[in-house]
């Protein structure tokens, strides 16, 4: 669940039409205008797999945020553009009505707008210390993983924390960080890249993270790529490119022209990666994946990273590996050997592209 808060010296909030692509069961009558003054606007966005648990602790924020802003009326406007996670359309229903039920019963007067409708608002912040608070509220560890193996595509929709594989239990030993910004994320991308190549016989590395990424990420994974082919030749690296997106396609056609040799042997293998919101860095021993802060369109990069989440451990390793080469690589390519086929490849993503932008 996400709570995004404003602290409102006036707003108004007008439905202008209902959405078309949720169920019309869930949606509300409209509302006329609604026009507010001295109150806090609270975008709220229920996700996938939130319950009871969430509920009581957004309840609990909001006295939180009480003692910090003082009492005043809540706005209560459904927003399920915060999450790409969001929930089906009943859940997410129930549970606002519930929180709504729940905060007045602790005593705050609640203005719960419409539910389904596309809305023309406008707000008017104080600008003092708190005028704006995010929140956001994960539940149970198995769930917050359940919710990443979902979006992943390892775990359907409909299940449940019981109905995670038996690989996942790393998390609920504890096993797995989350990392909760771009620097801790590409620490530990750092580290686990050398202790991969520390490592003696059979190394590998499925990836396609970009090690550094500070300033132009694509020359920076690329020096790192280099020093590894030329400095460590027992190391084999499987790298997955979007090779729909021209930076990482000029990337490819470069990397079979330096370094033929390591093409041709498979010390190098290339692929076009299916993925386009998401970083990978994975070993024999440890997963790094990474998110961006905002993902990007469907057939382009994933862009500056926000925040990760990472595990060291083998056998949840292994699993996410065949993952990888299950759903991350474009299974109509497969491995790329020669630059003809990287040609072919490009050529096609290329007329895919264009033939979209058509219809």
């Amino acid at each position: 669940m996400i709570l995004d808060c404003y602290q409102c010296s006036s707003c108004y909030f007008e439905d202008k039409e209902a959405s078309t692509r949720i169920d019309p069961d869930t949606i509300s009558p409209p509302q006329p205008r609604m026009v507010f003054n001295d109150v806090l606007v609270v975008f709220i966005c229920v996700e996938l797999y939130d319950d009871r648990r969430e509920l009581d602790e957004a309840v609990t924020e909001f006295a939180a945020i009480t003692d910090l802003l003082g009492k005043r009326p809540i706005v209560l406007c459904p927003n399920v553009h915060l999450s790409i996670d969001k929930a089906p359309e009943k859940q997410a229903v129930w549970l606002i009505n519930e929180l709504e039920k729940n905060l007045v019963e602790e005593g705050h007067e609640v203005h719960r707008l419409s539910f389904g409708y596309h809305k023309k608002y406008g707000i008017e912040c104080n600008g003092n210390v708190g005028s704006t608070i995010g929140r956001r509220f994960y539940g149970s560890d198995e769930k917050q993983f359940l919710r990443l193996l979902t979006r992943l595509g390892v775990c359907p929709p409909e299940s449940l924390p019981k109905d995670m594989p038996e690989w996942a239990k790393p998390l609920t030993e504890r096993r797995l960080k989350v990392l909760v910004s771009r620097s801790q994320t590409y620490n530990v991308g750092r580290e686990m890249l050398k202790d991969q190549l520390d490592a003696t016989g059979h190394s590998e590395l499925w990836t396609c993270m970009l090690f550094e990424g500070e300033r132009k990420p694509i020359d920076d994974y690329l020096s790192t790529l280099y020093e590894i082919i030329e400095d460590y030749p027992d190391v084999l690296v499987h790298r997955a490119m979007n090779l729909s997106v021209p930076v990482f396609s000029n990337a490819a056609r470069f990397l079979f022209r330096k370094y033929p040799e390591a093409i041709e042997s498979g010390r190098l293998r290339i692929y076009n990666s299916i993925v386009s919101d998401m970083e990978f860095l994975l070993s024999r021993s440890a997963v790094l994946l990474a998110f961006p802060s905002k993902p990007k369109k469907a057939g382009s990069h994933a862009g500056e990273i926000s925040f990760g989440t990472y595990c060291k451990d083998a056998d949840f390793a292994k699993n996410m590996i065949h993952w990888y080469r299950t759903f991350l690589v474009d299974a109509r390519f497969g491995w790329i050997r020669t630059e003809a086929e990287l040609d072919t490849t490009i050529n096609e993503l290329e007329e895919e592209k264009f033939q979209d932008k058509g219809q």
